[in-house]
C-alpha cells in the first residue's frame, strides 16, 4: 500500500488563519468598510477552524457548496460588520473575486517557476506569492477598482420615452439616490437637462431656458402643454436643506443590462441643469431600486 500525502492540522490551521485574515482585510478595504482588527481576527480564527474540520471525513456534509457559501456570509458579517444589504453584497462580491484571483495568482507563479516535466508541486512559496498578491490588491487595487473597473460596471445604456420621442444616454447606478416622487412614492431617475431637452415640447423648454427663479419656473411649467406630466420633488443636500427639483413623468424607461432590458412605465425624471459627470461619461443617475424591481 502506498501512503497518501500527509496533511497536518496545525499547519492547515495557521495557513488558513493567515490567508483568511489577509483576504478579509483586502475585502474590507475594497468594500469601504471599517477595518477592525479584532473582528478580522475572530472571523479568521473561525475560518481556520472550519478548514481544519474539513480534514475529518465524517464532517464532509458541512462542505457542500451551499454550506461553504453560507459560511462565507457568516465570516463576512462577523469580520466586516456591513452596515446594510448593499454593502454586504459588495463585500461578498469582493471576497470571492479576491479569493479566486489569489488562487489564480498562486497557480500562475507555480506554472512560471516550475519545469513542465515536474508538474504541479505544492510549495509554501506559492502561498507567499498568493498572500503578497492579496496585500498588493488591497493596497493598490482600491483606487483602480473605484476609478476604473467599478464605475464601468455600474454604467448602463438607458432610454427614456416620452410619447413618440425617445432620449438615449448613459446611466450610473447610484445606491445613494433616495429621491422619491411624493405622489406615487416611486424612486426618481435624475437626468441632465441637455440629454432630455430634445424630447420636451417648445413651451416647456422655453421656460427652463429663460427662467432662473424657482417660482417663475414652476409658474411657467404649470401653464405649459405638459403640465400634466409635471412633478415637484423635494430634496436635501449639503448647504441646502429644503430644495426642490423639477421632475417630469416619462412614459417608459429602459435600462440595458447587457442581457436584457429592465423596463418601467411612468417613471418620474428629475431634471438637473448641470453636468452629473465631470468627464461626461454618464448623464443619468439610476436608483438601485429601479434595477432591483425590474
Amino acid at each position: 500500500m502506498v501512503d497518501g500525502p500527509k496533511v497536518y492540522g496545525d499547519l492547515t490551521f495557521v495557513i488558513n488563519l493567515i490567508m483568511d485574515f489577509i483576504i478579509l482585510w483586502a475585502t474590507a478595504r475594497l468594500a469601504g468598510t471599517k477595518i477592525i482588527i479584532s473582528r478580522l481576527t475572530v472571523a479568521s480564527l473561525l475560518g481556520a477552524i472550519y478548514s481544519v474540520i474539513y480534514l475529518f471525513p465524517s464532517m464532509a456534509i458541512w462542505y457542500c457548496l451551499p454550506a461553504k457559501i453560507l459560511f462565507s456570509c457568516v465570516i463576512l458579517v462577523l469580520g466586516l460588520a456591513p452596515k446594510d444589504w448593499q454593502q454586504f453584497k459588495k463585500a461578498l462580491l469582493y471576497f470571492y473575486v479576491i479569493s479566486f484571483a489569489a488562487a489564480g495568482a498562486t497557480m500562475a507563479v507555480s506554472y512560471l517557476l516550475t519545469a513542465p516535466e515536474q508538474g504541479f508541486k505544492f510549495s509554501y512559496l506559492w502561498l507567499v506569492a498568493g498572500a503578497g498578491f492579496i496585500i498588493l490588491l488591497g493596497i493598490y487595487g482600491e483606487k483602480h477598482l473605484l476609478k476604473r473597473i467599478v464605475p464601468d460596471l455600474l454604467k448602463f445604456g438607458v432610454e427614456l420615452r416620452f410619447g413618440t420621442r425617445s432620449c438615449n444616454g448613459q446611466g450610473f447606478l447610484d445606491t445613494g439616490n433616495g429621491l422619491r416622487d411624493p405622489l406615487t412614492n416611486r424612486p426618481v431617475v435624475v437626468a441632465e437637462y441637455e440629454l432630455i431637452r430634445k424630447c420636451l415640447p417648445e413651451d416647456f423648454k422655453q421656460v427652463l431656458d429663460v427662467c432662473q427663479d424657482e417660482n417663475d419656473i414652476l409658474d411657467g411649467l404649470s401653464r405649459s402643454s405638459w403640465a400634466n406630466r409635471l412633478r415637484i420633488i423635494p430634496f436635501s443636500s449639503i448647504g441646502r436643506r429644503n430644495g426642490i427639483l423639477v421632475g417630469i413623468r416619462a412614459d417608459a424607461l429602459l435600462v440595458n443590462t447587457g442581457k436584457s432590458d429592465v423596463a418601467h412605465n411612468n417613471v418620474v425624471v428629475g431634471i438637473y441643469r448641470e453636468k452629473l459627470s465631470s468627464d461626461g461619461s454618464y448623464q443619468m443617475l439610476i436608483p438601485s431600486e429601479i434595477m432591483d424591481n425590474g
